[in-house]
């Protein structure tokens, strides 16, 4: 019995570490690797495609380790690329009655508790809230908060409940509507872009796979998204103010200057560093050596100046630098992989999570930290062996 209950433990110990603690989160994901090689080591074979994903990431990281072998960045990497093949093993060796009685509802749940933070926060502290999202800034969260990450999860929640029959469809779709609103009150736009996809993949996605899905439904979804974007806009403070700031921000950007206040600015200039570095040599360098090379182009272009951040806003970029253009192809290959495994099984959700992902990874390095890759793997490793296919199935 106990033995049975410890993935629901690790999984409850790997939410409190994403939410308080990388020290938490750190430990528990190196027991849940071990946990994995004991209970699972027995299913490495070429009949588990979800399995043989999951270890690709771990051979393609050697591309940008080799040049710098015993450097801690490797290490780190490495470490959090194996969350990948240990999370898949255990989402397979885990009883069935344990995922869907207790993994979604722990998922959901911890979703609930994290909101309760900001929109605490926000509800005190209205007026300021309101100024501080007019100057680029967001609620605070949990994930050291970290909002981007934040909204993943959030999204991924959503994502469970739309593909899920774990609670009866009302009470889903109730939850699905609260959830909806909510990413788009805290107006984060990575969530924004998310709950786009979602929004524009499943109607269109299902309509493609079940011709009787009529286009009238399809067309009926798509449009009570726009209502609730809408109605969000007129509503919301918050995403009338991001909205203003970004418009704004996206035109203080010039070549040459550098405003480290500027949210958006701040990746534009990153990237347009890491872009410089990898047109003047700087490919293939290794994952260590990427911080020295970014911040010699971000003096270079930019007056002198120097940058925290150890590498680009971006992972395509984060894998040319470190692993070269072939390393940042096979990556690709890797990343959409699932896409094709959907398609080819009717699973709506594995394509869109692929896709949501995708996105995320476009401004920001989401898979580089710890609790980025799990938010990352764990829903695509319950998705595709669940082969969830259907919005609000009925249970």
């Amino acid at each position: 019995m106990l033995k049975k209950q410890l993935p629901v433990f690790f999984l409850i110990l790997l939410l409190a570490g994403m939410f308080w603690s990388r020290a938490l989160m750190s430990l528990t994901q190196g027991l849940w690797l071990i946990y994995a090689l004991t209970m699972g080591w027995k299913q490495l074979t070429i009949k588990t495609p979800l399995l043989i994903w999951s270890l690709i990431p771990l051979l393609f990281w050697v591309f940008g380790a080799y040049q710098a072998p015993f450097a801690k960045a490797n290490l780190d990497l490495a470490l959090t690329l194996a969350m990948y093949p240990a999370t898949v093993i255990i989402v397979q060796d885990t009883d069935n009655k344990i995922r869907e009685n207790q993994w979604l509802k722990i998922w959901l749940f911890a979703a609930l508790i994290g909101l309760a933070y900001p929109l605490t926060h926000y509800f005190l502290n209205s007026h300021l809230a309101n100024e501080g999202y007019g100057a680029g800034k967001s609620l605070p969260t949990f994930m050291d908060t970290d909002h981007v990450r934040f909204s993943i999860f959030l999204c991924s929640a959503l994502l469970f409940l739309c593909c899920f029959p774990f609670w009866n469809k009302k009470l889903r779709i109730s939850m699905g509507i609260f959830l909806l609103f909510v990413i788009l009150f805290l107006s984060v736009r990575t969530g924004w872009v998310i709950l786009l996809s979602m929004g524009l993949l499943f109607p269109i996605l299902r309509y493609l796979q079940i011709k009787k899905y009529a286009i009238k439904k399809m067309l009926f979804g798509l449009l009570l998204l726009f209502v609730a974007i809408s109605i969000s806009y007129a509503l919301f403070p918050s995403m009338q103010q991001k909205i203003a700031y970004s418009i704004w921000d996206w035109n203080q950007f010039e070549p040459g200057k550098y405003q480290p206040n500027y949210s958006d600015g701040t990746r534009m200039a990153i990237n347009y560093a890491a872009w410089k570095s990898i047109q003047s040599g700087a490919s293939n360098i290794g994952w260590a050596n990427i911080p020295t090379s970014l911040n010699q182009s971000f003096s270079k272009y930019f007056n002198g100046a120097k940058t925290e951040f150890g590498w680009p806003f971006n992972q395509w970029l984060f894998w040319w630098m470190g692993a070269g253009w072939w390393g940042m192809f096979l990556f690709s290959g890797w990343l959409f992989y699932p896409i094709w495994e959907g398609w080819k099984n009717k699973n709506m959700g594995l394509i869109i999570w692929t896709i949501a992902i995708a996105f995320s990874c476009l401004a920001e390095t989401t898979i580089n930290y710890q609790y980025g890759a799990f938010l990352h793997i764990f829903p695509l490793a319950m998705l595709w062996k669940y082969r969830a296919s259907v919005i609000f199935d009925n249970s």
